[in-house]
């Protein structure tokens, strides 16, 4: 999920999607301390047949980074899937941190 930000106002459309991912972390954490859903919580969750993976394209960036923990510096790197572009406020908060953005690279003209 991407949301696109314009200016310092309040973005209340991302209120959904922050209680979405609090009961994301919350099921991760009983997970993690094997605490795995039971036969009353699967009972009450859709079935899914036939199922198989799957992959759809998510929103990133790319560029060149400078202080990444564990890239170095003048490295081309892809980013975790993007969350917040604020272009204007230069930034952007990726699944796993936030980057500064600096100039944006030329885009090139099809012929």
């Amino acid at each position: 999920m991407t949301f696109f930000v314009y200016d310092r106002r309040p973005v209340p459309e991302i209120g959904p999607e922050i209680e979405r991912l609090r009961r994301l972390v919350a099921d991760l954490e009983r997970i993690h301390h094997g605490n795995h859903p039971g036969r009353r919580t699967l009972a009450t969750v859709p079935i899914l047949e036939s199922w198989r993976m799957a992959q759809r394209p998510e929103f990133c960036l790319t560029g060149d980074v400078r202080g990444h923990p564990d890239i170095g510096d003048g490295r081309t790197a892809v980013t975790s899937p993007l969350w917040v572009l604020a272009h204007d406020l230069r930034y952007a908060r990726t699944l796993t941190r936030f980057y500064v953005l600096g100039e944006r690279a030329a885009t090139r003209a099809a012929h």
